[in-house]
């Protein structure tokens, strides 16, 4: 249990990529909000005087075409013409603000497509779980938050109102159009400062929303084992599997090794010895290789295919398959067997070396 509750490690790329998956992300929608502020401001401030000069000569031709209307065809005619107005004055202010929207998420997170948001999940349908995310911690802190946020924002605005107070009592001596514009410099310059303070908070809230993502997908000693487990497989299963990698490799260089044996010591067909000796060079015969079953015939087929002599000694090949490693020279206790054996061997060899010298 304190395996699970203890979280100290650092979420791994699986996790982080399950959660992506989900589309659990570490994003601020400050961030978002700053950036899409930002970029209306940046357009209502290069393009707000256009704007407003092509509203209002939509407006003047509006109510020009509007009294000469007698007919209700006329009238349709009329609302047709201003529906394709408005959409020419506003679709490209909201197609800024999408594209800015997209972006902003784009930018903190990179693509994300998952419909695990959008599942329903009947639960949130709870009344005890929603009140017990209202009342929660959590939902206090960002009330905190919020709070803290619309403080600096009125204090900004109060700034900046101040600062704009001298040029209030010029508003009224000046004409219509230099009081539009006027306004409209004035209005930027104050959304502009907002979008900065915007900007700061945004800052702000990513390093805190990223630093409580990581808070919250960190993990425990148990979750790491897990992981490991569920991808890899169970440590045991693994074992036995590189176990029976070496022991496939094993017989594979056994029955390599089977072939510059001098005898074959058979069971004679569930168990085989292969057996080198080097009279004036080795102390006792060597075991080069052991097998059982299918790997016995195999061994078998190959001291017939290099005649290889094969002898059958049940007690012996049992003993030295269970008692010998590979490589190992054969123990005293075998000695006698062995020997007679090796003798046999060697005087097959020299009558045979003979029989071919006359």
């Amino acid at each position: 249990m304190e395996q699970e509750l203890d979280r100290n490690d650092a979420a791994t790329p699986y996790k982080l990529e399950q959660a992506r998956r989900k589309g659990q992300v570490a994003r601020s929608a400050d961030v978002v909000s700053a950036i899409v502020f930002g970029v209306a401001v940046v357009y209502f401030y290069a393009r707000g005087w256009a704007f407003v000069s092509a509203q209002f000569q939509f407006d003047g031709q509006l109510f020009r075409l509007a009294a000469a209307v007698d007919h209700p065809a006329q009238l349709w005619d009329l609302i047709a013409q201003s529906c394709r107005a408005a959409l020419a004055l506003l679709l490209p202010f909201f197609a800024t603000i999408m594209i800015a929207a997209i972006l902003a998420n784009v930018l903190q997170t990179g693509p994300v497509l998952s419909a695990h948001p959008i599942q329903p999940d009947w639960q949130r349908l709870n009344p005890a779980t929603g009140l017990k995310r209202i009342l929660s911690i959590r939902t206090l802190f960002d009330a905190g938050r919020a709070i803290i946020k619309l403080t600096v924002l009125v204090l900004v605005v109060h700034a900046a109102l101040t600062a704009l107070l001298p040029q209030f009592p010029q508003l009224a001596g000046r004409p219509p159009l230099a009081f539009a514009r006027m306004l409209i410099d004035d209005v930027a310059s104050l959304c502009l400062k907002l979008a900065l303070a915007l900007a700061v908070i945004a800052l702000i809230d990513l390093g805190f929303s990223r630093r409580e993502f990581a808070k919250n997908m960190r993990m425990s000693k148990r979750e790491l084992k897990d992981e490991v487990k569920n991808r890899e497989g169970d440590p045991r299963i693994r074992g036995r599997l590189r176990e029976l990698r070496r022991e496939m490799l094993r017989r594979s260089r056994s029955l390599s090794k089977t072939g510059s044996a001098d005898v074959l010591i058979t069971n004679p067909t569930h168990f085989a010895v292969a057996l080198r000796y080097q009279h004036g060079e080795m102390a006792a015969p060597q075991l080069l290789a052991k097998g059982a079953g299918g790997m016995a015939a195999a061994m078998r087929q190959i001291a017939s295919a290099k005649r290889i002599p094969v002898v059958q000694n049940r007690t012996l090949a049992r003993a030295i398959y269970f008692n010998m490693d590979i490589d190992q020279q054969v123990p005293p206790t075998l000695y006698a067997d062995v020997a007679r054996i090796v003798v046999w061997v060697l005087a097959m060899r020299r009558a045979r070396e003979m029989g071919a010298s006359a």
